[in-house]
């Protein structure tokens, strides 16, 4: 009766005992997993924070180089621009000097400068020498805007008495204060006086045109470029 007590007892105390021991490994194996277990989260989470932050420098270094990309663009469009700019303000044709007034103009191909008589220039077309711009200069004091404005229609009127002078477009362009145009009709085409006024000369052209040539375009534009040579 005893040792059946004491075996019944013993068996008691180990089954407490391996009990015990179940329930240790398991709360160890539970902390353990846990432990685990958020290790990997925490190392997710790291792994996700970095991509993120991998990501936002990217962009961010893309941005900046759509940046400055856009800027070497804009520096490297800009002298082309400029240059455009200068090629469409700068005056065609070979600077040339009158060889009896002092003035320069730009002379546009098909064109040949050279003196009529003394204070008269004439620029005529090389292959139609009766197609023909005259130019006359006067330093200030000379003749006034209005005094030119007068011989400039007689002249018109010596051409045809009979037309009625009409008034044609004024010339505008850098270094040009004001100026006037009047034309009338001619046997040949017609024929059209200009004066200009500048700062430092007065201006008087007179163009004989015929509608062959119709160069009436070019002799004006010409005309524009005239400047005084001291």
């Amino acid at each position: 009766m005893k040792k059946s007590l004491l075996s019944a007892a013993f068996l008691l105390t180990m089954g407490a005992a391996l009990a015990a021991c179940g329930t240790s490994e398991s709360t160890e194996n539970t902390s353990s997993n846990k432990s685990e277990a958020s290790t990997e989260e925490t190392a997710g989470e790291e792994v996700t924070d970095k991509e993120t932050v991998d990501e936002d420098t990217a962009g961010k270094e893309d941005a900046a180089g759509e940046t400055t990309s856009e800027v070497d663009e804009v520096e490297e469009a800009a002298p082309e621009e400029a240059a455009g700019e200068e090629a469409a303000s700068a005056p065609e044709g070979t600077l040339t000097q009158s060889d009896e007034q002092p003035y320069e103009l730009h002379v546009l191909p098909g064109y040949v400068l050279t003196s009529e008589e003394p204070g008269k220039d004439s620029l005529y077309k090389e292959d139609d020498p009766s197609v023909f711009m005259r130019i006359e200069t006067f330093a200030p004091g000379e003749v006034d805007f209005s005094q030119a404005e007068t011989q400039v229609k007689e002249t018109l009127k010596a051409v045809n008495a009979e037309a009625e002078i009409a008034e044609g477009q004024a010339l505008e362009s850098a270094g040009i204060v004001k100026s006037s145009s009047f034309e009338v009709p001619s046997a040949e085409g017609k024929v059209t006086g200009v004066v200009i006024e500048q700062e430092n000369q007065l201006v008087r052209l007179t163009i004989f045109d015929n509608e062959a040539a119709n160069a009436i375009a070019d002799f004006t534009a010409m005309g524009q470029t005239i400047k005084r040579a001291e």
